[in-house]
Formats: structure tokens, sequence, C-alpha cells
């Protein structure tokens, strides 16, 4: 069987979405969700995305989205390789349905003041770690230190998110939590490209013109 995912653009989704012909599927971790999301969208996170038990829905497609198409497309793979057919992942996510205009739900936040730091959707890897499974599953910092083979001192700094993700602890804490290979990387980059857009996109948007319209 193919391991390639379908994916669709935004506004292939949203006519989609609005003819009430599939179930869209936030595979985004329940803090992103609780700060914006698309109304109506369905919450399974990834980091207990489970494709043998995901509902097989009749006459459905299901459609799913992150916050930049990464983790969906992960998640659209392990449903390949279970046997559901039609995985399809809305490409660009959360991302590439704001860039085309279309609406979304936000927590109701108090009045910004003007000091007030830019909202985060995407944490950094060691915040879902700690979160989603850590805390959960009852496993200390040592015990995953152990189990993993990493230093102490570097799970202490990737929980307080002073040190990446990289693609050999990635497959290390992939290993040990049955995920996908790229889960934990993927959050690494879905985090950096977000920090790298606040930091940056303005300017480059400003001094760099798309070949296309030169």
């Amino acid at each position: 069987m193919s391991k390639i995912v379908e994916s669709a653009d935004a506004k292939t989704v949203k006519d989609w979405y609005d003819r009430n012909e599939i179930v869209l599927v936030d595979v985004r971790e329940t803090s992103e969700f609780e700060l914006e999301h698309i109304a109506g969208a369905l919450l399974l996170p990834m980091s207990s995305f489970d494709p043998e038990i995901f509902p097989v829905i009749p006459g459905k497609n299901v459609v799913l989205h992150c916050a930049i198409g990464k983790r969906s497309e992960a998640a659209g793979k392990m449903l390949l390789g279970e046997g559901h057919p039609g995985a399809i992942h809305l490409t660009g996510g959360l991302d590439a349905w704001k860039a085309a205009g279309y609406p979304t739900e936000v927590q109701i936040l108090p009045p910004a003041k003007k000091t007030q730091e830019p909202v985060f959707l995407c944490p950094p890897p060691g915040s879902i770690l700690d979160k989603e499974y850590l805390k959960p599953l009852k496993i200390t910092a040592v015990d995953l230190s152990k189990n993993i083979g990493i230093s102490l001192d570097t799970i202490h700094a990737l929980l307080k998110g002073e040190t990446p993700v990289g693609v050999e602890l990635s497959l290390r804490l992939a290993r040990y939590f049955s995920t996908a290979p790229d889960f934990w990387v993927q959050l690494q980059l879905d985090h950096d490209m977000e920090q790298a857009r606040h930091k940056l996109g303005a300017e480059i948007r400003a001094k760099i013109t798309p070949r296309t319209a030169q």
C-alpha cells in the first residue's frame, strides 16, 4: 500500500467542509487547540494518536491538520499504515487556513497590554513532553534519562526549552513512546518556524520580493 498521504489546499478543504463532506481532525496538542482552532474540528493530539482505534466515519473523508502540515502528514502515514483509506492532510495547516482568510475560534484573553508578548501556538517539544507524556504517565526525568540513554542534564535542558530536539533524540523518544520517528523533530520544526516568523517574518516580507511578482 502506498504511504503517500493525499494533500489538499485550504480552499479545497474549506469547500468540502462547507458542504459537510469531511470530518476535520486537529492533531495538535491540547494547549495549542485551546488557544486557537477551526470551529467544529475534532481534537486528536499526536501525543495520543492511535491509528489502530481511529474511528471510521461512513460516507465522509477525514482531513487532518496541524500548525504547518508536518504532524498531520505524519498522522496520515500512520493511518495508511493501519489500512485506513483516504488519508488526507491540509497543506500548510492552520497557517495556510488563516492566510486564505478563513476564520478560527480563539480563546478569550484579557485585554492586551502594549508590552504583552505575542501568543505562540507551537510550544517547544520539551513542554509537550512534560505535559502530555511525563506527568500523565508519572515518568520522572531520571526515569526517562535511563530509559532512552540520554544524560539527565540534557533531559532537564529539553524540558526547560533550553536545548532543541535533533534527529537522534527524536528517534530515541519515538522508540520509547511509540510515536512516529519524526514526530519530535517535527514539533521542534513547528516551534522554530513560528519563532522565526515572529522575529523575522516582517523583515523578510519587506526585503524579499517573490520571483513570480518580479
